[in-house]
């Protein structure tokens, strides 16, 4: 150190004395500071915002996308276009359980046995099932295939082995019959019916044609059988009060018994002039009776049932062919051209007819 206190120069104890740099003593700038610290926030929140909205407009995005691919395409006009759906079997899926176990054989017999003579069996949910089903017609059916006619749900119009044209078949049963709803013929005055038949049926009165009231008939062709009687009969009523006692009846001879599976025509005649009841089996005169009159009656004509004390019965089991009705007593020469062509011409014309070949 020099004598005056100053520190020895880089030259040796020879130069002046070194001076120390003044020292600044000033205060940071802390506005300044401050200010700057706000600029960095400022950018920070930007930054935040615009990843945010981009964010959100990504999410938008990806949602508006979601939304089209699962809407499907359209089609030029702007028609929505569904995707197509995919068939799948009836019943249950492969594998899947039922919850209940599979019929046997015999079960399932027994099922379809029960269900085809009930008539209440509910339709399959099958497609094929449905489709082959048939239509309720309210216990009715083709009852257009008979002009004039009613059919029950139990008779048919179809065709039977061993006779040409078409026939009406029928089972033996409460729904099997065909009703006019009204008299076709005058009974009080001469008329005749004649009809084609196979009766399938061992046993039991059957009946072919009639025609009626609520209580009781006016007339009957058909079949009759107790003990070891089983013939062919054409009977009348010839008084009102449903009473066998004024039923009068013409039968088939030993000759003439009816039988089943055989195609036979029987023709019943009213002469009223005469006062007669007669019956032809094949054209053939079996017998005639004398008779008082026919009760006239307001019910319809029937095919295969007949209305007996206020009752439904004597149902046909078989076929029923070339029914005609006239308003005349037909003489026997008419009845035998009638057998000729199979029940179909008698030489005049019926007053109604069905079923002809």
């Amino acid at each position: 150190m020099t004598a005056d206190g100053g520190i020895p120069g880089p030259g040796g104890f020879g130069g002046g004395p070194y001076q120390l740099p003044a020292v600044t003593s000033a205060a940071p700038d802390w506005a300044a500071l401050a200010e700057a610290n706000e600029r960095e926030h400022r950018r920070r929140r930007l930054r935040l915002r615009i990843g945010a909205g981009a964010l959100g407009v990504a999410l938008i995005g990806g949602a508006v996308a979601t939304a089209v691919a699962l809407s499907g395409p359209s089609d030029p006009s702007g028609t929505k276009v569904l995707p197509a759906p995919t068939a799948q079997p009836d019943g249950p899926a492969p594998d899947a359980p039922t919850g209940e176990p599979s019929p046997g054989p015999s079960e399932s017999a027994s099922a379809s046995a029960s269900a085809s003579a009930s008539g209440s069996a509910q339709p399959s949910g099958s497609a094929s099932a449905r489709s082959s089903a048939k239509p309720s017609t309210g216990g009715r059916a083709n009852a257009a295939t008979l002009p004039g006619m009613d059919l029950g749900g139990g008779a048919a119009v179809d065709t039977t082995a061993g006779h040409s044209g078409p026939t009406l078949t029928l089972h033996g049963n409460s729904d099997g019959w065909a009703d006019s709803g009204s008299p076709v013929v005058d009974t009080s005055r001469s008329f005749t019916v004649s009809a084609v038949v196979r009766n399938d049926a061992p046993t039991g009165g059957r009946a072919v044609v009639t025609q009626g009231n609520d209580s009781y008939y006016s007339f009957y062709l058909g079949r009759d059988d107790w003990g070891t009687h089983n013939q062919w009969v054409f009977k009348v009523q010839t008084a009102a009060g449903a009473q066998d006692n004024t039923t009068y009846q013409a039968f088939s001879t030993a000759a003439g018994a009816a039988t089943t599976g055989r195609w036979t025509m029987l023709t019943g005649v009213y002469d009223a002039d005469s006062k007669k009841i007669t019956l032809y089996v094949n054209g053939v005169l079996q017998q005639t009776v004398a008779v008082k009159g026919v009760w006239q009656t307001t019910g319809g004509l029937q095919l295969g049932r007949v209305r007996y004390k206020n009752t439904w019965s004597d149902f046909w089991d078989g076929a029923i062919s070339t029914v005609q009705v006239w308003d005349q007593a037909l003489p026997a020469t008419a009845v035998a051209r009638l057998n000729g062509s199979g029940g179909a011409d008698a030489g005049t014309a019926a007053k109604r007819s069905w079923l002809l070949p």
